[in-house]
């Protein structure tokens, strides 16, 4: 037919992709949706050994992932501003700077990005490796639900493990960011933390545990998600995985944005 040229064009094929990623992302929504609504629905029916399982996964397992991460942001960002804050006079806040900086974003952000790393796509090639081998429908023969059974309880304990997480790796990125002081100034370890406790507040430690609680539950709940919607083999296994982290640093991201607005502004 004449018109067969058009579908050739670039045009035509931006157009395509674009229409393609809108079905794409409405589906995911949707699908995340759906499963939010059956984790708070199926909430109380999820064995605890489970949930403490994924507890050991969010907590022992990625803590020391999270704790290397933040420590060396901290100590990256005390590197760059030590130095500046002495020659402006500003010597007796540097502490104050690093704990604000630290409590408000670079831990529950820094944070949430190593657990995405490590256990946010281990969940979502988990699942999707269970529903392209019809272990998911298994579990469906054997009445019963696969969202309590898979993904409540790794959504419940990234609610409740996460903040514990974020709290131990803020605390010590505080005080390993004395090293990089150190290394550019000659503030003592007393001043810097006398400076330290006047950057905590209390709002600033309710937001980091509210934001940390959120991306614990959101991470989990997208990751699993996206897998548990894979079909296919073991190549939409590896698209589902890199799928699941870049939807869960987009909301990370995002969320922090509005909890940041609802705290500080």
């Amino acid at each position: 037919m004449k018109t067969e040229w058009i579908k050739e064009t670039l045009t035509y094929k931006i157009f395509k992709i674009i229409k393609e990623s809108q079905y794409e992302l409405f589906e995911t929504l949707a699908g995340i949706g759906e499963n939010f609504y059956l984790v708070i629905r199926n909430i109380f029916k999820v064995n605890p050994k489970e949930i403490l399982t994924q507890a050991s996964r969010f907590g022992i397992d990625s803590l020391p992932l999270v704790i290397i991460i933040v420590c060396l942001s901290t100590m990256i960002i005390s590197l760059q501003v030590s130095e500046k804050m002495v020659e402006q006079g500003a010597k007796d806040y540097i502490g104050t700077l690093i704990t604000l900086i630290t409590i408000r974003e670079m831990a529950p952000i820094m944070g949430s990005f190593a657990v995405i790393s490590m256990i946010g796509s281990s969940m979502a090639s988990e699942i999707a490796t269970m529903k392209v081998t019809s272990q998911v429908d298994a579990i469906k023969v054997m009445k019963i639900n696969p969202v309590t059974y898979l993904i409540t309880p790794k959504v419940i304990a990234g609610f409740v493990i996460m903040p514990s997480v974020i709290l131990i790796s803020a605390f010590i990125g505080i005080l390993s960011s004395y090293i990089s002081v150190i290394l550019t100034t000659d503030m003592s370890f007393q001043s810097f933390l006398d400076s330290v406790w006047l950057g905590l507040f209390e709002k600033d430690l309710w937001a980091m545990n509210l934001k940390s609680a959120v991306f614990g539950g959101m991470i989990a709940l997208i990751s699993s998600s996206i897998g548990y919607k894979t079909t296919g083999g073991a190549i939409d296994v590896g698209i589902a995985t890199t799928n699941a982290v870049v939807w869960s640093f987009t909301s990370v991201v995002i969320a922090d944005f509005f909890i940041s607005y609802l705290f500080f502004y």
